[in-house]
């Protein structure tokens, strides 16, 4: 079930069980309107979240900031029409693609998520798009909308309340959870969790599950750095990405996720997504749907 966790006077988080499509959302509520951060997969999602944010506020919601263009973390931007919706450049181009390819997205996420209810979403382009950084204004309080650039996804988004001293990581940051890098991309992955450790907050927001102090973001940066360095270490020695596989098969992180590790480590290495024989590894779409499994079986446990 979702809970809307108060953080601090008029700051929330939608949380959501730590899965691959179930979404964390921030509610930040000022003076005159609402910043909400992220929007999520299906209508009844969104519909939830509506509702606990008129539960507390009548006001209206002014912004919706996407963290990234992943489908999870955008795909009800159209339930909140009276909001400017904001992304970064890379952001906005990206949704722009995967908009112009809406019928061939729901085909693969019916194969990848099949047991996940879709209804109610789709790709909607944002209204306003920025490089760097924004930031907006509630009376006193500051909101800060950084922008990491490509890691976990094309273009990483935080946004951040210094005075609050929280921190919404969007899928920088995942608790309960391996991380999850972009492929070919986790020297920058690794650079984004130092980023937001420099912020030095004392909430951090996953993108999926629970919250997070400073202490659990540098323990998921060090796990990432810590397999990133003996992925290193097996391609200096000239291992081919499926042997590299096999030596990471004992580690305490399970082998979906390593999947994606080791590929986008060796992607990173050579330039191109490496060459493969494990079944599981030879396409995103079996890679992830490896991850949404192991998920999966992760919660259970933890339950």
């Amino acid at each position: 079930m979702p809970e809307f966790r108060k953080l601090a006077e008029d700051v929330y988080a939608f949380l959501q069980p730590p899965l691959i499509c179930y979404s964390s959302a921030g509610v930040i509520i000022g003076d005159r309107d609402v910043i909400v951060v992220d929007s999520l997969t299906n209508t009844a999602m969104a519909q939830s979240l509506l509702t606990e944010i008129r539960r507390v506020t009548d006001k209206p919601i002014r912004f919706l900031i996407n963290t990234h263009s992943h489908f999870d973390h955008v795909y009800t931007n159209h339930f909140f029409p009276e909001a400017t919706v904001v992304s970064t450049h890379r952001g906005r181009e990206e949704t722009r693609a995967n908009r112009k390819a809406q019928d061939r997205h729901d085909a693969l996420f019916a194969k990848l998520f099949s047991d996940v209810d879709l209804r109610g979403g789709c790709y909607t382009l944002q209204d306003v798009s920025f490089s760097g950084s924004l930031f907006f204004y509630q009376g006193e309080r500051e909101v800060r909308v950084l922008e990491l650039g490509v890691g976990h996804s094309e273009s990483d988004v935080v946004v951040h309340l210094p005075g609050e001293k929280i921190v919404f990581c969007g899928d920088v940051f995942m608790n309960g959870l391996p991380p999850l890098p972009g492929e070919g991309h986790v020297t920058q992955t690794i650079d984004h969790y130092k980023a937001i450790e420099a912020l030095e907050g004392e909430i951090y927001v996953a993108g999926h599950g629970d919250p997070g102090t400073l202490a659990d973001v540098r323990a998921q940066r060090a796990q990432l750095e810590s397999q990133f360095q003996r992925a290193r270490e097996c391609f200096k020695k000239g291992m081919s990405y499926d042997a590299a596989l096999k030596a990471f098969a004992d580690d305490t992180i399970p082998l979906d996720f390593q999947r994606l590790i080791i590929l986008s480590s060796y992607w990173e290495f050579t330039g191109r997504r490496p060459e493969s024989t494990d079944p599981a590894s030879q396409n995103h779409m079996t890679v992830l749907q490896g991850v949404a499994a192991e998920a999966k079986l992760l919660l259970s446990r933890k339950g």
